[in-house]
């Protein structure tokens, strides 16, 4: 195929991410690869679309093939590429990427074994004590907090998302035609163009969303609940809601890595931070009942433990199995640290 030199540009975009879709799939993909896939879409816009574009290629070549008429189709997208016109349809430029990375011209579809039904699978897991930033191939973003897991399917007619544990915060990409939906906690969250968290406590014992913005349906065992801007809707262990208004923006702070503490139990505050599966904090005694109030970093167990106990006097020590001990300072039932 000729060059068209006014498109060589996009071409080459929708290019590398055809590549990085096959490359996905392939064995071996490491969590360094995630890394270098997620810097290559946040470099552009352009390559979110041409990556969520190349999730729809498997259904797009799916039809074409079907009705006999791939050939056709592949020498009317390249007469829209060439023209300018491929930016006005996502099925020419997914045509368009498909030649370009060469999977459409293979002998059937034995070259397309990565792709299923018009579906396209991913997997993200968050390392414990850290935060991990993905986007799924529709385009919308996804914040996974420490241990977090989900696995995301992104079809022709639907986006669904299955929140294994831990917490996301998701920025959903605006798409109408295909609804988006969080599924996990004995719970489903509809949502469309929005930005929200879906919370599983460790134990599998609570259930909470928080809406940033936009709007979501929350079905459950009891009556679908409608979410506005401001509200949260938590669950416990026995399927029991409360909507009630709450400070999102404190509520998800932790995507930013901060912790957000507004006369909180410092046991309670402990148990956030352990939660992300990083260095565990121990507090022993009457400290557990303390109140702490304040902004604090929630990536570094130790600078925390070691800021409460200049606010409060308490004594910062080592137990023998590594994890963080704040006790009151007459406890010497850990090393000092």
């Amino acid at each position: 195929m000729s060059p068209v030199p006014a498109n060589d540009g996009l071409a080459d975009v929708y290019d590398a991410a055809a590549d990085w879709h096959e490359r996905r799939r392939a064995p071996g993909w490491s969590v360094a690869d995630e890394a270098a896939l997620t810097a290559w879409l946040e470099a552009g816009a352009d390559h979110v679309d041409a990556y969520a574009a190349m999730a729809e290629v498997e259904a797009v070549l799916d039809d074409a093939v079907a009705a006999g008429g791939l050939e056709r189709e592949m020498a009317q997208a390249r007469a829209a590429f060439a023209q300018g016109r491929a930016r006005r349809s996502r099925r020419n430029l997914a045509l368009m990427a498909a030649g370009l990375a060469g999977v459409a011209v293979l002998a059937g579809l034995g070259g397309l074994a990565w792709m299923g039904a018009g579906t396209s699978e991913q997997n993200f897991a968050a390392a414990p004590g850290q935060r991990s930033a993905v986007v799924l191939a529709d385009g919308s973003h996804v914040v996974l907090d420490g241990g977090a897991r989900l696995t995301a399917r992104i079809g022709r007619g639907s986006r669904n998302i299955v929140l294994r544990n831990g917490r996301a915060f998701f920025d959903v990409a605006h798409d109408p035609s295909r609804p988006f939906e969080v599924s996990g906690g004995g719970h489903v969250v509809r949502a469309l163009g929005t930005a929200f968290e879906v919370d599983l406590a460790p134990n599998a014992q609570a259930y909470r969303v928080a809406l940033l913005r936009g709007r979501v349906r929350v079905s459950g065992q009891a009556a679908p609940v409608e979410l506005t801007p401001g509200q949260m809707l938590a669950a416990d262990g026995q399927g029991r809601e409360t909507v009630s208004a709450a400070d999102v923006a404190a509520a998800t702070a932790w995507r930013d890595g901060r912790l957000l503490l507004k006369g909180d139990a410092l046991s309670d505050a402990a148990a956030e931070i352990n939660r992300r599966g990083g260095r565990r904090i121990v507090v022993r005694g009457s400290a557990k009942d303390l109140k702490v109030s304040g902004a604090f970093g929630s990536d570094d167990p130790l600078a925390f433990a070691r800021a409460v106990a200049v606010i409060h006097g308490l004594t910062v020590g080592e137990a023998a199995d590594g994890s963080i001990v704040l006790s009151p300072a007459k406890d010497t039932g850990a090393t000092a640290d």
